[in-house]
């Protein structure tokens, strides 16, 4: 989606935005106590697709925390198209799964990490078991490649811009190599989004992914994490660094920013706003 586009499609408040400020206003004014404002104010959110299941959650949490603030999610940005639409003045802020580039960083914005995720191989096979991470480059590459019941194993790419193919590359020696080599099979898919990432594994039988904790625990619940090295991708090891492979998520902001995104990011920060990250598969990241 094209930031005009998203201008337009914010132009006007939505009825259910119109619906949950007046039932807010109403608890509030039926308990005797006098809001801060005569109406709520709305934080307009959006980023990568590996973070949406968690600002969901993040905006009923705060919504019910903070009375005069609602937090809007617009799905299907992607981090490029959110961190734009930050610039120009269309989201509040964004979630992204990459630090800004060189031309985004001039623009006035301000980019922290919001909090860290674990990263790693998932399958719609039930049990696909350990691999060495020296080997997965390898096993990526076999053609013949199968689980242990001899299902074969299909791979998912991603775009080449997508910051999961970076995380990828980074995590596993050849890996990028390998991606390329693999773009030239025209039967393997290639996912835009993270969205259709999961759904076509979810689908087809014996896919072979790589996707963060974060998206599988809110979204897709069915798909099944690899161990690598012996160490399985939980956030327990995530912590004490047994499974070191992860994803950062980072928020980006105008650099003059508005009170109620101090009040958020406080939020997050509090002892609530942890429980609700680590409910979603990430760890807060330190301030």
């Amino acid at each position: 989606m094209s930031v005009s586009g998203l201008r337009r499609r914010l132009a006007c408040p939505s009825l259910s935005a119109a619906r949950l400020c007046g039932f807010a206003a109403g608890v509030v004014f039926a308990l005797g106590i006098a809001p801060t404002d005569s109406h709520c104010e709305t934080l307009r959110t959006g980023g990568t697709g590996a973070a949406v299941g968690m600002l969901q959650q993040l905006s009923a949490a705060f919504s019910a925390h903070d009375l005069d603030t609602k937090l809007e999610v617009i799905p299907g940005l992607g981090s490029s198209g959110a961190i734009a639409a930050v610039a120009d003045g269309a989201l509040d802020f964004a979630v992204a799964g990459r630090p800004l580039k060189p031309d985004e960083a001039v623009k006035s914005l301000t980019s922290v990490v919001l909090a860290r995720t674990p990263f790693g191989l998932a399958s719609s096979y039930p049990a696909p078991g350990n691999i060495a991470s020296r080997d997965i480059a390898a096993f990526f590459l076999n053609p013949t490649a199968a689980w242990p019941d001899s299902t074969r194993v299909r791979i998912i790419l991603r775009t080449r811009d997508d910051s999961d193919t970076s995380t990828l590359g980074a995590a596993f020696a050849g890996m990028l190599a390998a991606v390329e080599q693999l773009r030239q099979r025209a039967e393997i898919p290639i996912a835009v989004t993270d969205q259709d990432n999961v759904r076509i594994a979810r689908q087809v039988e014996g896919a072979l992914t790589a996707v963060s904790l974060t998206q599988v625990v809110t979204e897709s619940p069915y798909l099944h994490f690899l161990a690598i090295d012996g160490v399985e991708p939980t956030l327990e090891n995530f912590e004490r660094g047994t499974y070191p492979y992860g994803k950062d998520l980072f928020i980006v902001f105008p650099a003059r920013n508005k009170p109620a995104i101090e009040r958020l990011v406080a939020f997050i920060r509090s002892p609530e706003g942890e429980k609700l990250l680590r409910e979603t598969g990430n760890l807060a990241a330190q301030p």
